[in-house]
Parts: structure tokens; sequence; C-alpha cells
């Protein structure tokens, strides 16, 4: 046995021991040689009158045997000897002295037996006090005696009990025996005038050492080390106890472990996970019934070796269930326990397919909301089963969070928009997921080429407002294109390469430079001018707006600050996007960056949209507040393409609207745009607001919004946007301005 399933194996006898734990039979008394009858009794070894004295208040006290675990093998003075002689002689009780087996010498081959002296050994019965230690030094095995040159020798606790057996076999020295409850008695007892205690007729008498100073101790599993004359004690209550159990090895263990397992492998009606467990619970079955079998006194066995075999197979049955699982697992999806997208693959590399549909929940987050996990996979389960036998093989695929796929049947690959359809009305009833009923919607994608294909597919049905759509590979160009101009786009912002324009505000009443609109231009290196209608929305859809609303923002008060020293008093729009307004980081960085400019706050305009500054009017409201509070000016731009009132826009904290160039640029040749810009102006000025009028395009236009009071006047006849150096000098130097004056 290993070393491991030798430690198993004492352990185990040790938890049985703990449990079957029981009390001495009384029949054996030790005698202790101790430490304090050393102590009194002065000096070692002692002279053989104390054993004589010790036979004889024994004898007195009406023992029945007698067994020194003392070495008597050498002489001691004549006197000393006779005088041991005589009191055994005299003894009524049976007298057992030890003999001892052992090697000739350290290297010899050969065994001698060391015998008390010739004169003791008349009168006494010889027994071998020989004990052999196991593979780990420890003595929990006990033998019914020894041979030595020809002469056996019953043990001591066979001559004592008169227990006898096979001199070649061995038994288990029974550890359930506590050694405290082993009646004991000093030594120095003996040597006292007193008398012994009551109790000591007919009992048989063990004397040994149990000092420390005078060795003797050996180890066993449960107790440790423990006195020569204790084991000795324990072997002989083991024989009076008949818990000398016939030992049947390893196999009955093994073959009752091995047929519960293997009758349960021949039902074929248990799971693997049922075999682990039913491997689990006969470990513990062995284990209890062994302790039943000892208890009742019949044999025992090792449990060991089947133990062993147990959790082999518990570790082996687990590996190949985790093996399994994981095979399995890499083909499953997650939420809905339906195939995954890598057992599609697997589908389509092992075999020809036609087409690839897909299904996209389009309103997922909706679902996410009204479900939980749980219903989410009766969802998607019965999603598959309404679809399923639309595909081949009648299989549906859970390929991502908000969609399925499968392969088409071939007999529909001819009608692609009937299949469709039918699909379509198959998904037009509300879907069960638990005990909630679930409307979604969905938009279906197909591709003869991958998965990924007809993914994007859907993804392109959805955007374009249609139920289904075959895969555009100029659609997927076109989104590839968008990625490579946001990332060249944030480069751009991060190095510097944008182009911050302005174009000039006049004051059309006091016929003067106003101040500028602040604009960005992109001059792409490859792609050349890049429109701002096409790159502000880009930035938009990735909520990277606010990047560039920063730069623009930073590079506006840069150049109003070196204008300030020219021509102090001029104002500077920029343009705020419709989602910033609900982002608190921005707001409060944007102000930030005003206070810290040397220009004044009020100096800054920030525009918003009509549209922005509607769809969400509480928010809207707080947060341009908080604008007009630190003194930064608030301007509604392109006011008129909205849906709100005068009236509606008096509620937000606004200084100044700016009319939409297109109801300016034709105001002069429609009347109702005419009207509508006249009226605006009159109620801007009686709201005490400001108003500003983009567009202009020629003279006519100009002098008609002087006329019916317009404040600023804005647009292509005025000037184009230009760059910072180009403004600077030519409106900030006021030579433009001179010009605009004198024409």
């Amino acid at each position: 046995m290993s070393d491991i399933g030798y430690d198993v194996e004492q352990r185990f006898g040790n938890v049985r021991a703990d449990i079957l734990e029981k009390p001495a039979s009384g029949q054996i008394v030790i005698v202790e040689i101790d430490a304090q009858s050393l102590h009194a009794l002065n000096h070692w070894p002692w002279p053989r009158e104390y054993y004589a004295r010790a036979l004889q208040k024994l004898n007195a006290a009406g023992a029945a045997q007698i067994a020194f675990d003392i070495d008597f093998s050498g002489y001691s003075t004549d006197d000393q000897d006779q005088i041991l002689v005589q009191a055994i002689a005299e003894s009524d009780a049976r007298v057992i002295l030890p003999t001892l087996r052992q090697r000739a010498s350290v290297f010899d081959e050969q065994f001698v037996e060391s015998l008390p002296i010739e004169a003791l050994r008349k009168n006494v019965w010889l027994a071998s006090v020989n004990i052999d230690p196991d593979q780990r030094g420890q003595l929990n095995q006990y033998s019914y005696g020894t041979t030595s040159a020809g002469i056996t020798r019953p043990s001591f606790a066979s001559m004592i009990t008169g227990i006898a057996g096979n001199m070649d076999e061995s038994f288990a020295i029974d550890q359930s025996i506590d050694p405290t409850s082993i009646p004991r008695i000093s030594f120095l007892e003996l040597m006292s005038e007193k008398p012994l205690p009551a109790g000591l007729q007919g009992k048989n008498i063990l004397i040994g050492t149990t000092a420390l100073e005078l060795g003797d101790r050996y180890p066993i599993s449960r107790f440790g080390m423990v006195p020569g004359v204790v084991i000795q004690a324990m072997a002989s209550e083991t024989l009076i106890q008949k818990t000398n159990f016939k030992d049947f090895g390893r196999l009955p263990g093994l073959i009752l472990a091995a047929s519960i397992l293997l009758a349960a492998i021949l039902t074929r009606k248990c799971s693997y996970q049922a075999l682990t467990t039913i491997a689990l619970v006969t470990i513990f079955a062995l284990m209890g019934l062994l302790i039943a079998i000892e208890y009742l006194g019949l044999f025992t066995y090792s449990n060991i070796v089947g133990l062993f075999f147990l959790l082999v197979y518990i570790v082996l049955q687990k590996f190949l269930m985790t093996n399994k699982a994981l095979k399995t697992s890499q083909y499953v999806n997650e939420v809905s326990r339906l195939p995954n997208e890598a057992a599609l693959l697997k589908r389509m590399s092992t075999r020809k397919f036609g087409y690839i549909a897909t299904a996209r929940i389009t309103d997922f987050t909706e679902v996410l909301v009204v479900s939980d996990p749980d219903s989410r996979i009766d969802l998607f389960r019965n999603l598959a089963s309404r679809l399923r036998f639309l595909a081949s093989d009648e299989k549906i695929y859970h390929v991502d969070s908000d969609m399925i796929a499968w392969i088409v049947k071939s007999e529909y690959a001819k009608d692609i928009p009937s299949y469709f359809d039918i699909a379509t009305a198959m998904l037009h009833a509300p879907v069960m997921a638990k005990d909630t009923r679930i409307k979604i919607n969905i938009t279906f994608g197909i591709s003869d080429k991958t998965v990924d294909k007809a993914k994007l597919a859907s993804g392109q049905a959805f955007a374009g407002g249609k139920k289904w759509a075959w895969y555009d590979e100029q659609v997927d160009h076109a989104i590839g294109q968008r990625l490579n101009l946001l990332i060249e786009l944030e480069q751009a912002i991060q190095d510097g390469n944008l182009d911050v324009v302005y174009q000039p505000k006049w004051n059309l009443s006091a016929n003067k430079l106003d101040g500028a609109e602040a604009l960005v231009r992109w001059s792409h290196p490859q792609r050349g001018e890049v429109s701002p209608e096409i790159f502000i929305p880009i930035l938009e859809r990735a909520g990277r707006i606010d990047l560039l609303t920063f730069y623009v923002l930073q590079q506006a008060l840069d150049d109003l600050s070196d204008w300030e020293k020219q021509r102090p008093g001029l104002t500077c729009s920029v343009n705020i996007a419709a989602n910033l307004l609900g982002d608190s980081k921005f707001v409060d960085k944007a102000i930030a960056m005003v206070e810290d400019s040397p220009a004044n706050n009020a100096q800054i305009v920030f525009e918003v949209t009509e549209t922005a500054a509607l769809a969400c009017p509480e928010q809207s409201v707080y947060t341009l507040n908080l604008i007009r509070n630190a003194g930064i000016r608030v301007s509604i731009d392109d006011y008129g393409t909205g849906q709100s009132t005068m009236s509606y826009l008096q509620r937000l904290p606004v200084n100044e609207i700016k009319l939409d160039k297109s109801f300016v640029k034709t105001m002069t040749t429609n009347n109702p745009n005419r009207v509508m810009v006249q009226s605006t102006i009159k109620m801007a000025h009686a709201l005490g607001l400001k108003i500003v009028a983009e567009g202009i395009e020629d003279q006519a236009c100009m002098d008609m919004l002087t006329r019916y009071g317009c404040d600023i006047g804005q647009g292509w006849y005025i000037s184009k946007p230009v760059k910072s150096d180009a403004f600077g000098a030519t409106w900030i130097d006021c030579g433009r301005e001179q010009a605009r004056l004198s024409a």
C-alpha cells in the first residue's frame, strides 16, 4: 500500500475507533513503574527483592496472573536473585516472565532469544513481548506469538488471556478501547505497608514501565506514543473483548464498490451526474457498513481499495462530464440554450448550404426591460419553435444577443420575398416568455455568403425601414468609410488639423460689425474638403461631438481675446449640439473654459437649435439657466424649423433667436416668408429678445431686414466664413467695415 493509502487507512480506522469507543473490561490491571516510583525508590535498576515484595502483596490481594514486562535476562546478586526465585515459588498466582527474539548483532541474519536467567525460569510461564512496527514505525498490529530456534512462544496477550492463534498471523490492536479506562496501580503502592485497593481478586496484573526516563514507548495510530506495557494491555483487552476480528483484506471493499457501481451502470437509467452521486453515497455506505460489522463483532476488512476505486471513478467521471460540457458549451448559447454561431459555422463547414437568414429583434432593449434571464430562455425557445419549420434540419441558431439565424430550406429558395412574408406572419402574434406575452419587432436579413453578411443585412433592413433585405456590399462599404472617417477625424482634432472659420455678424441698426459665428472646416490631405454636413453627424452618432465643440470653443476664445485688444466688445457664437444639453460634464467644462478666458463671458454666445431646446424642455431650461447664470448669452438657432411658438420660447432663458436662412433667403420674393420674418421680429422685440437673421444673399434682403428692425444680419452677402487671420485682417482692422459703410 502506498504511503497515501496507508495514511488514509489509518485515518479511517481512527474515525471508526472514535465512533465505537468503549472502556476496558477491567480484567487487566497495570502496575506502573512510574516517575513517582523511580523517585521514591531512588535508583534503577531496582533490587529484585522489590519485585519479590510486589509478588507477595499481589498474591495476598488475590491476583490470578502476574506478568512482568521487565527484562530479567541479566544476573543480579545471588541473594537478590534467590529472593525473587523464592517469591515466585511461593506465588499462588501464575507468574509470566518475558522473552525477546532479536538479531544476534546489527548485521547478523541469525536471531537469538533473550530469556530470563535460568534460576528464574522455574515455576514461571514464558511469553514473548516482541512487537513488530509497521512501515511507519507504528505498533497497530499484534502477533499471537513468535518462534525462535524451533521453539514457539505465545505472546504476552495470548498467554494472559489464554486465547491462542496462528503464530504466523497477527491481529489489529483494538484502538476503540480507551487506554485511560484500564485500571492502574503505582508500583510504589506495592512497596508501602498500606493495603492495596479492593478489586484485584482474580485479575490479571501487568507490571511494566511508564516513566518517560525509562523509554519503552511506541507510537500507535490513534493515541500516539504509548508505553509498551499499555500496548500489551490493549492487545490483551482486544482478545478478551473478542475484537481480534478476522481480516478479509482489501478485496471485499473493492467487490462491494464495483458491484454497486456496475449495477447502477447496467440499469442504463442513470445519468453521469446520478452515477457520480451513487459513487459518493457508496463511499459513505461502505464506511458505515464496516462500522456496523465491527460493532456487531463479526469480522473486518479494508475499504481503502474500494474507496480509492470509487474516488478514481468520480474524478474520471467528473473529467469526462467536464470535457463533454466544454465540448457542448462551445456550441450552445448561454442565454437561450439554443445552438450558437459556432454550431452554425460547423454545420456550414461540413454540408452545403444555400441561403443564411437572420432575424434581429429591433426592440431588444425593451425586451430586456420586461423580461429576466429565465424568461428570455423561454422567449428565444418559443421564437425558435415558430420559425423552425422554415429552417433546414429545423434548427435555429442564437448567433447574437438580439439575433437568431438559420439555413433556409431549399424549397423556399426560389421565392425569398414570399418566404419572409411567411416568417413575418408567424411572428405577428406575441411570443410567450414564461407568463409574459411580449410583442417583438423583427427585421430579417439574408445572404448566400457568410453569417456576418446575413447579420449586416438585417441591420441594413432596419436602417432602411424594411422588413427584410439582401446583404448590400455598397452599404457595407459606406459603413466602413464612416468608421475610417471617424478615426481620421478624431486624429485631426487631436493634432489641431481642423480650421475654425468665422462668418461676420453685422449690426443692422448701428451699421457696424457685431461679432462672428465660429464654424469649422476640414481640409483632408487625401479626401480634400470634407463638408461639415458629413463629419459632424458622424461625430454625433459616435458620441464624440463634445471633442469638436471643445476644440472650436477654445479656438474661438483665444481669437476673441486677441480681437479684444483692437475691437473691444465683439461677440462670438459657438454652436452646441442637441445631445450635449443633457451632458452635465460637458456643460460644466464649457462654462469653465469661458470663465478661464480673458474675454468677458457676455461676449460669448452659445447657439442651440430650436429642436434641441424642445426635445426635453425641463432639461433644456435647467441647462440654459446654468449657462445664463454664468453670464454667457444663449441663442435659439434655426428658429422657424421646429414646432415651437414665440410664447413657448419665452419660457426658455435665452437672449436672442436666430431666424432660419430658409425664410430669410426668399423673403423678398415669397410673401408668406416675408410676413413670417416681419411678425417674428416684432414678437421677439416685444419679448425683449434680440433677433438675428442668417442667409442674407443680396442688398434687397438686407435693406428689408433693416426696415423691419432686425438687429443682426449674417450671410454670404456680408461675408463668407473666413479663417482667423483673414478675419483679423479684413474686419478687425476696420478696412472691410469702412468699405461697407462707404458703399
